[in-house]
């Protein structure tokens, strides 16, 4: 259903613009690519499309690393890609190869007013918000505006935190803990990234992890070339 016809159907404009056509739902089903393959095989072939994704864990879990794999997944796949990047973390340096995401720096008080902005501007496929070590009082109301939005658009939207925060607004939710290894005896140099990402929830289209009589845990390494 076009925008035009809704609104001739419903006779309100503002109605009329949160009615999600058919199509879009459709499309919103499935996975996209973590762009790790154990990633990708424990969340049953990646992060849900149309819904939010909680990556939660402290400075050096992984998280940032697992955000950068997944805004190159999409942007390899042809994708149009943001970052909503509360922290000013972003190292251009690290983008990856097949192109760069629209970057958006910002202040985490006004981080998912940006993020919903862009979703509801649409054709972006995933938008990516790392919210660094903020520890804000976001009520109820922001996250399900922000998973409206993605459910309309079909855009996976990854949601970085430090400690889980969206409960049952998120589809998917993945905790993270890091071991950082340094090289040498002198001035420290990191050498590698050992993280454990347990899935919470989302291994199967919303269910509890803990319901799927699979593993809910997978290890994985980054190393400065990751």
């Amino acid at each position: 259903m076009s925008s035009s016809r809704a609104l001739e159907l419903v006779g309100d404009p503002e109605i009329a613009a949160r009615i999600v056509p058919l199509a879009r739902l459709t499309e919103s089903r499935g996975r996209r690519s973590s762009g790790i393959a154990p990633l990708d095989a424990l969340l049953n072939g990646g992060w849900p499309r149309g819904g939010l994704t909680e990556l939660s864990g402290r400075r050096t879990s992984g998280r940032t690393a697992i955000l950068r794999a997944g805004l190159g997944a999409a942007l390899a796949a042809g994708e149009a890609v943001a970052l909503v990047d509360a922290g000013g973390r972003l190292d251009a340096r690290a983008l990856p190869a097949a192109g760069a995401p629209l970057w958006i720096r910002c202040a985490p008080d006004r981080a998912l007013k940006a993020a919903d902005l862009v979703i509801g501007a649409g054709g972006f496929g995933m938008v990516a918000i790392d919210l660094c070590d903020a520890t804000l009082r976001i009520p109820d109301a922001a996250w399900m505006r922000l998973r409206h939005a993605a459910r309309a658009q079909g855009t996976t939207v990854l949601v970085g935190v430090p400690h889980p925060r969206l409960r049952s607004f998120a589809a998917a939710a993945v905790e993270l803990e890091g071991t950082a290894a340094f090289l040498g005896d002198g001035p420290p140099l990191f050498g590698r990234l050992d993280v454990r990402a347990e899935c919470r929830r989302g291994a199967r289209d919303g269910a509890p992890a803990n319901d799927e009589g699979r593993s809910s845990c997978v290890s994985l390494a980054f190393t400065c070339r990751s």
